[in-house]
């Protein structure tokens, strides 16, 4: 009866002792993998592909570990932190305690810049937080090895610069023996024997181009033009910008010749491209290929443009809490900022280049800020002087768990599929290979689906993430207002300020100049129509 209640007793020395009371179940490891390829080639994405189902498997079968996420960069350079939201995603969830360890290929796919790699490793470790890096055999959890990194990290960026230099050497020598970069541009064409051949159709564009800028028109002018009559750039759109105009009359290669090396590269972790002023070799290369405007024409043309030119004041570009989340209802385009007699007015991009590609009317600032007003209101408001401050607070702090609970389930979702594609291969033999065939088919539509939304909705988590700034004010501004005496009152002045109402809207869509559409944090929408107050 005693053991039955009171559990297994042994008998010792000094008398009744109970035994030692079962070890606890051990914890689970938290892990996560960075994958990342700086190119969207076949190639890369083959091994962006393959790296993901390696560590989603290795990490589904290990005993004692738990799939936290594989956090992605495709396309991003490893030179910089800053260009690699999936890398940035996977630091800040290190941040809130949800990782014990990463896995990465190699150093070099962690980062190719020392300062960079030391930094964020000993901030990891730091928090607790181990990256073993396969390739190299290193596990940051025995610190012994930080100099080993440290020389690994190095050697990764100087491969980066040896690299750069390679391919700088390569293009020098290319230029040398007069073979220039084929970058595709309106009028011309490679064929299979590598010459630069003429598009007629195209090329009597450029013409057009050239012979109105002698006739008096600006480039602004000539692209409204060619929206007008419909002519058609070589991404297959007809929205013609003044910039688009001005590059293609500048380009000398429409007279046959070409200049190379007009720009080069800063700095290989940089990545910044700057105009060539003398700091490089640039190699002329003459009668190149068949032009579409003579030399007399194109000079001509360059003297007009510089007549016209007004004084660069290098004018400092604005950002304001507005700026690039007003969407057009008609077009799709974003609606831009400017100053008209003193009143603040938003114009969609496309009816700026002409009315032929959006009808948008302009929209005055106040009008946009008191849509906004209203939807919060609607969304918070509880009685005439009453507001929901709880569920304002408990928005901003879910915002972001709920983004990573919708990507986390389309992850789940995806491995499942991956799981099924290796089972059916498993038990695939010859008897059967129609029907495997067919359900590998089925799972890869799937899977291409699944992947697709991923994309998908990776731009709105981006957008949510750059409004970290605003949701971090708001938070402080609604914890001042719970030590007044009347937060309401003083709730109701916050509301004269967009970047407080920002914190809870990501997007606007601009349906009229009268009626909006609010995306907010939590994805859900309101739809505002001033006309009916």
């Amino acid at each position: 009866m005693a053991e039955s209640l009171f559990g297994s007793f042994g008998q010792g020395a000094g008398g009744i002792t109970l035994m030692d009371p079962p070890a606890e179940k051990p914890k689970q490891l938290r892990v996560a993998a960075y994958v990342r390829v700086s190119s969207l080639s076949d190639e890369q994405e083959g091994s962006f592909d393959n790296q993901k189902t390696h560590y989603t498997q290795l990490i589904r079968s290990t005993p004692g570990w738990k799939m936290v996420d594989i956090y992605t960069d495709q396309g991003r350079t490893g030179t910089s932190v800053a260009k690699r939201p999936g890398f940035n995603r996977m630091i800040r969830h290190a941040y809130e305690k949800k990782i014990d360890i990463i896995l990465c290929k190699s150093v070099s796919r962690f980062a190719r810049n020392v300062l960079d790699a030391i930094n964020t490793i000993r901030e990891l470790t730091q928090l607790g937080v181990r990256i073993i890096f396969d390739k190299e055999n290193i596990d940051t959890g025995d610190m012994a090895s930080e100099f080993i990194l440290t020389m690994l990290s190095a050697t990764a960026q100087e491969e980066s610069r040896s690299i750069s230099e390679n391919i700088n050497w390569a293009l020098e020598k290319r230029y040398e023996r007069g073979e220039p970069v084929f970058v595709r541009k309106l009028g011309y064409q490679k064929n299979e024997q590598k010459e630069w051949i003429i598009i007629e159709e195209e090329a009597d564009i450029v013409r057009e181009a050239f012979e109105e800028v002698l006739n008096g028109k600006t480039a602004a002018q000539i692209a409204k033009q060619f929206i007008k009559k419909r002519y058609k750039k070589i991404n297959g759109r007809t929205d013609w910008s003044s910039a688009t105009v001005r590059l293609m009359l500048l380009n000398r290669d429409y007279t046959g010749d070409v200049v190379c090396q007009k720009y080069y590269t800063e700095s290989y972790l940089s990545h910044k491209r700057v105009a060539n002023n003398g700091e490089r070799n640039q190699y002329f290369i003459e009668n190149h290929h068949e032009p579409i405007v003579s030399r007399e024409t194109f000079e001509a043309v360059q003297r007009e443009l510089e007549r016209r030119k007004k004084p660069n004041k290098n004018k400092k570009v604005n950002r304001y809490p507005l700026s690039s989340r007003i969407q057009c209802g008609k077009c799709g385009g974003n609606l831009h900022r400017f100053i008209c007699k003193g009143v603040v007015r938003w114009r969609c991009e496309n009816n700026v280049r002409s009315k032929e590609l959006c009808t948008m009317g302009s929209i005055k600032e106040e009008v946009i800020r008191e849509a906004i007003q209203d939807a919060f209101l609607e969304r918070y408001r509880l009685a005439r002087f009453m507001y929901d401050m709880e569920g304002m607070k408990k928005d901003l702090t879910r915002a972001v768990a709920a983004r990573d609970f919708s990507y986390n389930r389309l992850r789940l979702d995806l491995e499942k599929i991956l799981l099924e594609e290796n089972i059916a291969l498993i038990n695939a033999n010859g008897s059967e290979a129609d029907s495997i065939d067919e359900k590998l088919e089925e799972l890869a539509s799937k899977r291409a689906s699944i992947e697709k939304e991923l994309k998908i909705r990776e731009d709105w988590w981006e957008l949510l993430d750059q409004d970290f700034a605003f949701r971090e004010e708001a938070k402080t501004k609604l914890k001042e207002l719970d030590a007044v005496r009347d937060p309401s009152k003083q709730l109701q002045k916050e509301l004269q300020n967009i970047s407080f109402l920002r914190a809870w809207v990501v997007r606007v869509k601009a349906i009229t100049p009268m009626s909006f559409c609010m995306n907010w944090i939590d994805e859900k929408e309101t739809i505002v129509d001033l006309r009916k107050e």
